[in-house]
């Protein structure tokens, strides 16, 4: 059985730096995931980054680079709920 971790914004600014390098100080939740460089194969790779880590499936079809770090925030919320 998987271990259950309530998703934060603070762990998915830690993916987004660990992974893929973007500064902190560019990860707001208004920030427009194609603006710090993330297309729609990064985002798959964070959504499988975060469900490694956090225990959950997190549904990649709904990833939008066009989105912002919120919406990619809430998606991971909307799947924490789910799980």
């Amino acid at each position: 059985m998987s271990t259950f971790t309530p998703p934060t914004f603070e762990i998915l600014s830690q993916v987004l730096e660990e992974k893929f390098g973007v500064l902190r100080e560019d990860i707001k939740p208004d920030t427009v995931l194609e603006d710090i460089e993330l297309d729609s194969l990064a985002l798959i790779e964070v959504a499988l980054t975060l469900q490694k880590r956090l225990g959950f499936v997190i549904p990649t079809e709904d990833l939008n680079s066009g989105g912002t770090v919120s919406d990619l925030y809430e998606l991971v919320n909307s799947a924490a709920g789910n799980a």
